[in-house]
């Protein structure tokens, strides 16, 4: 097994200049933005036709639009990375406490990913549609007004990357604030090259999610709305388990496995997701047995947030921002290619040719199932060479004095033991953060 070490010890690291609190502050006012320019038009599709060209080109004008709402959003999406930079920042990288609160913000996002369409339906069905955009941007303003008035930067000015003098003739500066810099902070690093794999893997297979609309319409024949409500049942499990259980079973697991219970639940959870897949590509008939599956989506959501806890409590804290930047662009490269995959093997299916027609009506769901049982495989690999129990805190943050984080911090005082499970750690740091 390969000796667990901060390997950004002996490489540049990639910068963190300006902190987390400014970059948060810029996404969430582009997402201000978002509004004012998905904001619908107030002319009917009736007077569209009645006014022919002039309202034609007022319609490709509105299209302009929305392309440039959606470029923003993605960068707007910078949001993500750095809340689970910033709750790395809180945590001081504790190996017990980090995937915990990533797990919360898994139930965040879960409540957030059923609410939110639903509500807009709901709005839109009773009102213009000019409503529930607005409601968007109440939320956008309020989310906005908070940060910026209760929320400090958990990266202060001495953890931050130092600005060389005259940094724009640095040549060396300079290039490590492009994207190859990051490319390859992440190629010289052999335990973020491990689990990335892994991450990749998992993504992949879980984006079959998003060709279920497709797949349960063509092979149960259920509507839309039918749909739309399994899938939400989904992600409140999801959240459910990362919010509420994953603490528990952490807790159990470790007692049993002290030394290896990150890599048995990671593992586990994989297994989980895998046989999930697998048993929905069986399942005939009307499809109602399938809501009764929907617990090992809960099981399968436990992996993501130990594997985020495992690789960033190895990273500096001003690294933390770019690792969880590399992880996005991973998920969306892994979603590209499953959009690109699974429809294919869904028309196969459909067909009755390539790879869909020769694994039959389920096939989609047995490829994601083969994708994921290579996660399974990597996992295994990567959990072997990379023990998730060596990594600890190595982060250098541990023995710093208790920071004020506009209320978001905890103390724990000198010497206080935190209970998990009937199992108590103590915290490294003299005031930690929580």
């Amino acid at each position: 097994r390969t000796p667990i070490t901060n390997d950004n010890a002996t490489q540049q690291r990639y910068p963190c200049i300006v902190g987390r609190r400014r970059v948060m502050l810029f996404c969430q006012l582009l997402l201000l933005v978002q509004t004012f320019l998905v904001w619908p038009p107030t002319k009917t599709a009736a007077s569209f036709e009645v006014e022919g060209e002039r309202s034609e080109a007022e319609g490709e004008r509105y299209y302009t639009m929305l392309k440039l709402a959606r470029f923003l959003s993605g960068i707007s999406d910078g949001v993500i990375p750095l809340t689970f930079a910033s709750l790395t920042d809180l945590t001081h990288g504790n190996p017990v406490l980090l995937p915990i609160y990533y797990g919360k913000v898994g139930l965040v996002l879960g409540l957030a990913f059923v609410c939110g369409p639903t509500a807009g339906a709901v709005l839109s069905a009773n009102f213009t549609i000019a409503v529930p955009v607005f409601v968007c941007g109440l939320s956008a303003a309020a989310s906005l007004l908070v940060y910026a008035t209760c929320c400090k930067d958990t990266l202060p000015p001495p953890k931050r990357t130092p600005v060389p003098p005259r940094w724009y003739l640095d040549a060396k500066f300079m290039a490590s604030l492009t994207p190859l810099a990051q490319v390859k902070f992440f190629l010289t690093s052999p335990l973020l090259r491990a689990y990335t794999i892994v991450y990749f893997f998992h993504e992949l297979s879980d984006t079959v999610y998003m060709t279920w609309i497709l797949y349960f319409a063509w092979r149960y024949s259920w509507t839309f709305v039918k749909i739309g409500c399994y899938i939400s049942i989904v992600g409140v499990v999801v959240g459910i388990f990362q919010g509420f259980l994953l603490k528990f079973v952490t807790a159990r697991v470790r007692k049993v496995w002290a030394y290896s219970y990150e890599r048995k639940i990671m593992i586990g959870s994989l297994c989980c997701s895998t046989l999930h897949f697998l048993l929905v590509g069986f399942i005939g008939g009307d499809g109602t047995p399938l809501f009764g599956l929907v617990v090992l989506s809960g099981f399968g959501a436990f992996c993501l947030p130990i594997l985020r806890g495992v690789v960033l409590r190895t990273q500096k804290p001003g690294d933390t921002g770019a690792v969880n930047a590399l992880f996005s662009v991973v998920g969306v490269l892994s979603k590209i290619a499953g959009n690109v995959i699974f429809p294919q093997v869904l028309k196969g299916s459909q067909e009755g040719g390539g790879i869909g027609g020769a694994l039959g009506d389920g096939a989609v769901n047995f490829v994601a199932s083969a994708l994921m049982a290579v996660a399974v495989a990597t996992t295994v690999w990567a959990t072997g060479r990379f023990n998730p129990a060596d990594t600890g805190d190595v982060s250098g943050s541990g023995d710093e004095e208790n920071e004020d984080h506009g209320g978001l911090a905890l103390d724990v005082r000198e010497n206080e033991l935190v209970g998990l499970g009937g199992r108590d750690v103590e915290l490294k740091s003299e005031n930690a953060v929580i």
